[in-house]
């Protein structure tokens, strides 16, 4: 059976009396394979071929000293890490012994010295070498972990953002068709009129052209309402200043069709503060925030239901408060309701995105926070943003 084995010494000494004496002293080291040379530049050679664990050197060489050769060992990214022992019986002085070192030994022995001696220092620089080849391994393999364990959460951060997309893209249908419907009543009954004013002998050319140019400044209005919404629903182009109250206005009127058809009153109180963020993304979340409300108020059948939207400035920070009478949260729920997918909506009417989205844009987009508490009769949603600073640049979901 071939001998395996576990470590590989090079040699490298001039001198073939020294070369042979080193082999037959180290031939008591177990396992150990010995490769001998006679010059730097074949011992450069044996390193790009071998996995040298430790390397024996001597001082003065033809062409190219044993200085030269450990600086260039050192100077390579593959064989930086390999102990290097300077065995020499000639430089002996002190002068000598800090070039060593300064050319990257981890040694310097000089002659004589006890073989015993001689082969527990080997036996030790053996064992701490593979004490740190096993810890840059394990670093290595941590490294790659990380790495793969990063791309998985890139793929499921995209995910994520997809997922959350498309909900708001459900949400923007079911916003258009109440804005919708009023519109669609009115146009229902100027058509019906045109029938009624013919039974009646009342329809003339003026009389059609009338109806027919109120039809179509309403479904111009209809088509806006559209191209409206499509921009809302848009990924932000990137950070841009933005009033504060308009942002909060513009939100309100998308959602307040909605909240008047469940007689939901809405009250906003906000200071007109600039703000430097995602303009879209955060009335996006404002209309996360309230429509969260409007499900409470409605899945509890609150009795004057409301929802008041507060912005003030508290500090050196902008805050924005959405305050509702909707019963609260749960107790037992309150850790989980900003984790992705978590909703305590039937199956088909909730994403469980909503609130991750919002925090994810408010803490990490903008640099604020996104936190909860529970009120008397409701919770309050509490966005505190600071003011005159900007958030890191991100893709908002």
């Amino acid at each position: 059976m071939a001998t395996r084995y576990t470590h590989k010494i090079l040699c490298v000494d001039d001198n073939d009396n020294n070369l042979f004496s080193l082999e037959v002293l180290l031939s008591e080291l177990e396992c150990c394979h010995i490769h001998k040379t006679k010059t730097g530049k074949a011992a450069l050679e044996i390193l790009i071929n071998e996995e040298i664990d430790i390397i024996l050197l001597d001082v003065q060489m033809p062409e190219m000293d044993g200085f030269e050769l450990a600086e260039l060992i050192r100077s390579n990214k593959r064989t930086k890490d390999i102990p290097i022992i300077f065995l020499t019986a000639v430089f002996r002085s002190d002068d000598f012994i800090k070039k060593g070192y300064r050319s990257g030994a981890v040694d310097y022995l000089t002659k004589p010295i006890d073989d015993n001696q001689f082969l527990n220092k080997i036996n030790l620089y053996l064992k701490l070498f593979d004490k740190e080849k096993m810890l840059r391994e394990l670093n290595e393999s941590l490294n790659q972990r990380v790495e793969e364990q990063l791309a998985k959460n890139r793929q499921q951060d995209y995910i994520l953002m997809q997922q959350a997309r498309l909900a708001s893209m459900g949400e923007m249908i079911v916003q258009i068709a109440h804005h919708w419907r009023q519109p669609i009543n009115t146009i229902g009954l100027l058509i019906q009129d045109l029938l009624d004013a013919y039974d009646f002998k009342e329809l003339t050319r003026e009389y059609i052209d009338d109806n027919v140019n109120r039809c179509m400044e309403i479904i111009e209005k209809m088509s806006d309402t559209i191209d409206e919404f499509r921009g809302y629903y848009r990924k932000d182009s990137g950070k841009s200043v933005f009033m504060l109250k308009s942002a909060i206005d513009k939100a309100v009127s998308f959602i307040k069709p909605i909240l008047s058809a469940h007689h939901i009153d809405i009250e906003v109180n906000a200071v007109d503060a600039r703000l430097t963020g995602y303009p879209v993304e955060f009335g996006r979340a404002i209309l996360s925030l309230a429509g969260n409300a409007k499900d409470a108020l409605m899945d509890n059948n609150t009795e004057a239901p409301f929802i008041r939207i507060d912005a003030f400035a508290e500090n050196n920070n902008i805050a924005v408060v959405i305050t509702d009478n909707g019963g609260g949260v749960p107790p037992e729920i309150a850790g989980r309701i900003f984790e992705p997918y978590f909703t305590t909506k039937d199956e088909g009417k909730g994403t469980g995105l909503g609130l991750y989205t919002s925090k994810n844009l408010i803490e990490k987009c903008m640099g604020g926070t996104l936190t909860y508490t529970n009120t008397a009769d409701g919770a309050a949603f509490k966005i505190t943003l600071p003011a005159g600073q900007e958030g890191q640049d991100c893709d908002p979901l």
